[in-house]
């Protein structure tokens, strides 16, 4: 989901020094891949299998196996790796420019991007179109109450200030409040807006702030046993489920599922990675990741409007195959990701940098 330097959703791109490209590369590469997740999770959630299209099985059953799995890892992998990578800023305090400059930016994202998806759902007006912004008020509310995909990039203009701010505190004080805030934004199940998954989420940042060297160690280090290892605590950890039931201990389970499995995620990336083609992809989408993240509703939301009327028999019959059914939210998300990149590399070609982080001007004001 900055969301993300031009890599996380929400930041702008952090250059990578010679001797730590190896490093870097691998932890953009998790963001590269954690936010494919979150495209995909998307359209399955909200394209494939929603509405009155009947999915060919296996395909139904597939995808949503597959999104209950995603449900669990990809936003606190996400923060994570976004933590992990802003950590020896934030840990060094607000005072300093670059981390004061991180948090401004991804607000400035946020705003420049919720004006954005004002004018797309002014003319895109399908009613069913989810996280829709429904005119001049319910944008005005949003600049302090997300009720939008954006509320990642939001939650890091959160995030950054307040770390830094407590840098002098003890990383187990800020867990000592973080994981009890946790447990109780999850109990809370409101869905008015995102605030509640903005303080679920939290403490996965913060994992990725202070837990950084052990990260980094885990995805230098992995292995096959470890992956092995790693995933049959993560099933473990779910199947704790049909014993903690309930507003708290579901929000218990949360954190403990979402930690297990984002471990599990970064030993399994770091694994994969080693493979040339993996990490040159991971990578390559990693430094791409706000454009991925911001545009991906706004491809999804064209093709449910799309499929509403002149595609409808379309959808019906490609979804309706069993090799359609299979194939096709894979491939929506691969051709989405694609488009969102592409959108990003022409944007910037015509000089409309402004989207993608703060322009010059206020940039000087950071000393950047």
């Amino acid at each position: 989901m900055s969301a993300t330097a031009a890599s996380s959703p929400g930041a702008v791109t952090y250059p990578a020094e010679a001797p730590r490209q190896p490093r870097l590369a691998w932890v953009d590469a998790t963001r590269g891949y954690s936010v494919a997740a979150v495209v995909l999770f998307h359209v399955v959630l909200w394209w494939a299998l929603a509405g009155s299209t009947v999915v060919a099985q296996p395909g139904e059953t597939l995808w949503g196996t597959v999104n209950g799995w995603l449900g669990s890892v990809r936003m606190p992998v996400l923060l994570a790796a976004s933590g992990l990578v802003m950590s020896r800023q934030i840990r060094s305090g607000l005072h300093r420019s670059t981390t004061a400059f991180r948090a401004a930016n991804n607000y400035y994202l946020y705003l420049v991007w919720l004006v954005l998806y004002g004018v797309f759902f002014a003319f895109v007006r399908e009613p069913d179109l989810p996280h829709r912004i429904d005119g001049i008020a319910d944008l005005a509310e949003q600049v302090v109450v997300p009720r939008t995909t954006l509320w990642y990039v939001f939650a890091l203009a959160v995030f950054i200030p307040v770390l830094a701010l407590a840098k002098a505190v003890p990383a187990w004080v800020v867990f000592v409040v973080l994981v009890p805030l946790s447990v109780w934004a999850h109990a809370l199940d409101d869905a008015a807006s995102f605030w509640p998954r903005i303080l679920e989420l939290f403490v996965f940042f913060a994992i990725g702030v202070y837990g950084a060297a052990v990260l980094r160690r885990l995805g230098e280090r992995t292995s096959v046993w470890l992956f092995v290892g790693t995933g049959a605590l993560a099933v473990a950890v779910t199947m704790l489920g049909h014993v903690l039931e309930g507003p708290v201990l579901g929000g218990v389970l949360f954190l403990l599922r979402g930690t297990a499995f984002m471990v599990f995620a970064v030993v399994a990336v770091a694994l994969v990675t080693r493979w040339g083609p993996a990490l040159r992809i991971g990578a390559g989408l990693g430094r791409h990741t706000l454009a991925v993240y911001v545009l991906h509703p706004l491809w999804i939301c064209l093709l449910i409007a799309a499929c509403a009327g002149p595609l409808a028999s379309v959808k019906d019959a490609v979804l309706g195959s069993t090799i359609g059914s299979l194939v096709t939210p894979l491939a929506v998300t691969v051709a989405i990701v694609a488009a969102s990149v592409g959108i990003e590399v022409v944007s910037r070609r015509i000089r409309l940098d402004p989207v993608w982080g703060m322009p010059a001007t206020l940039r000087a004001r950071f000393g950047r």
